[in-house]
């Protein structure tokens, strides 16, 4: 509270509505397309192409993301990007497969790089405004809606196209769940702009990047966020995988449907809740370790529909640790920043989806070789390397007078 007794940042859990829209986006990125593309007839090496184009826009998001730190508050950028991201996935899944694969492709591409942002809207408002006891809270919340919301595009999609719904009513009803959340941004207590030359507010942000970026927490956290550790890359797969393990329509539909919801949910509200109370980099690199146990264990079973849902339900509620502690790493790694806060988070973002597009893309290169469990063998392995890579650097950086990741702080 300020002195006169006005909040001076949004409840944390309002940030679980307003990146919905951004879940749902990611959702039929990593879960719904891979599901249409094999009913369509394409061969999960080529599904692996296909999520790894998805994951450009991300990748390379800390190039355009300054557009938000720039012009109207974030939170009316959050609702423009939002609906242009909705336009571009509508008219996706208007596309007749298998005919259309490339357009479908590419307007998949656009709605990831356009609604992307809406992330950076969030997470630029939550580095500028939360104080740093909140932070972890603030995970937890952020990825419930993203998590909640892909769970949810990805039920809806999939039922739809199960029951023969047409593909613009499909289209608009996923357009609609998307925008219609981000219409709560209107409540974020954000305060106006400074306003500035651009040339001025540019060269700010320019410094406060590269000061964050060259810091300890900074750089040790980029590495952490490109390494495979806690990338839950897997979830960009399953879709892909449940034909090999025998799974139903209705079977992929619920599993990463309704029951995602609810375990991711309770994963990044829990992670959210250790990440304020423990070492938050040692919670992310502990996350990263629970997946490998999760590909592990569906390893050890047959293809079978059981194992299909059984495994994923468990690897998703992993997964939600894992983004929450991501989350929690990176809002801690940027601190209370300035007119920089957008790009500074998107850097460290763009960063995590790298590790997620190219896990995906690893996950999905040796079914010729291991056949269908390759992805679960491929995915356990990257992750065991990047655990031994960090658990190395930091135990080297422990006796350097500056902790690799400062303690939390009640502010």
């Amino acid at each position: 509270m300020s002195a006169d007794n006005k909040p001076t940042h949004s409840p944390t859990w309002l940030f679980g509505v307003t990146y919905i829209p951004f879940g749902i986006v990611g959702g039929f990125c990593g879960t719904t397309m891979p599901f249409l593309a094999r009913k369509a007839g394409v061969e999960v090496e080529g599904i692996g192409w296909f999520g790894l184009a998805t994951m450009i826009p991300p990748m390379l998001q800390f190039l355009y993301a300054p557009i938000i730190d720039l012009g109207p508050r974030r939170k009316h950028w959050l609702i423009l990007v939002t609906v242009l991201g909705a336009a571009c996935i509508a008219a996706a899944l208007m596309m007749p497969l298998p005919a259309r694969i490339p357009e479908f492709l590419a307007l998949a591409v656009a709605g990831q790089l356009i609604s992307g942002l809406v992330g950076s809207c969030n997470g630029g408002i939550l580095a500028q405004t939360l104080p740093d006891r909140l932070r972890g809270q603030a995970g937890g919340w952020m990825n419930t809606g993203n998590l909640g919301g892909a769970a949810l595009g990805t039920w809806v999609a999939i039922k739809m196209t199960e029951h023969g719904f047409s593909p613009t009513v499909l289209g608009l009803t996923v357009a609609a769940m998307m925008i219609v959340p981000s219409l709560a941004a209107l409540s974020i207590i954000e305060s106006e702009r400074e306003k500035r030359p651009a040339a001025e507010v540019f060269g700010s942000m320019v410094r406060e990047v590269w000061r964050t970026a060259k810091s300890r927490p900074g750089w040790t956290g980029i590495l952490l966020c490109i390494s495979p550790v806690g990338s839950a890359a897997l979830v960009n797969v399953f879709g892909g995988l449940a034909k090999d393990f025998h799974a139903t329509d209705g079977m992929v539909a619920f599993v990463n449907g309704p029951a995602s919801a609810v375990l991711t949910a309770i994963g990044s509200l829990l992670g959210g809740y250790l990440c304020d109370r423990l070492h938050r980099r040692w919670a992310y690199v502990a996350s990263g370790a629970l997946t490998t146990l999760c590909g592990l264990g569906m390893m050890a079973f047959p293809l079978s529909p059981t194992n299909y849902a059984v495994g994923v339900s468990v690897y998703l509620f992993v997964s939600g640790i894992c983004y929450a502690a991501f989350s929690a790493v990176v809002l801690e790694a940027v601190g209370r920043a300035g007119s920089g806060a957008s790009t500074q988070y998107t850097l460290f973002t763009s960063a995590g989806n790298a590790a997620i597009g190219y896990v995906a893309w690893l996950d999905t290169r040796f079914n010729h070789v291991w056949g269908p469990k390759a992805p679960l063998i491929t995915d356990a392995m990257l992750n065991v390397v990047g655990i031994a890579m960090f658990l190395t650097i930091f135990y080297l950086l422990r006796d350097k007078g500056e902790a690799v990741q400062p303690k939390n702080q009640v502010a």
